[in-house]
């Protein structure tokens, strides 16, 4: 059950991160900026600031414990990134997606490590 909502926390924050630099984004356009093109620019520069974070979709939707330490190695270096950058909002958010996906992965590989060890017993 701890698996299920670490990784639900995960989850969240994860969305919650890349929701929050979309709008950083979005809501800091140049002055004197108007129209769609200008918002098309912003889309790909918060595609560029969140490229690291999209390589881990394929990992997550598997439930990877392996995906997920590598997203908590990606998320400290990005509150680190996002400190300097005086981003405390989404600084917090790559807080508790270290947290969740650290614990994640530590509780996954226990439980793959227990379904592991009841099925050697049972072929004992």
């Amino acid at each position: 059950m701890k698996t299920l909502n670490a990784y639900r926390i995960m989850l969240a924050s994860y969305l919650a991160v890349l929701l929050v630099l979309l709008y950083g984004t979005l809501s800091n356009a140049p002055a004197g900026s108007e129209g769609t093109a200008n918002y098309a620019v912003g889309v790909l520069w918060w595609l560029i600031k969140v490229l690291p974070f999209l390589l881990f979709i394929p990992g997550l939707i598997k439930r990877s414990h392996k995906a997920a330490a590598w997203l908590s190695y990606m998320s400290i270096l990005s509150f680190a990134v996002l400190v300097g950058l005086g981003s405390f909002t989404a600084a917090s958010l790559c807080i508790v997606l270290f947290l969740s996906s650290m614990l994640y992965t530590r509780w996954a590989k226990a439980d793959a490590a227990a379904v592991n060890q009841t099925a050697a017993n049972t072929h004992q």
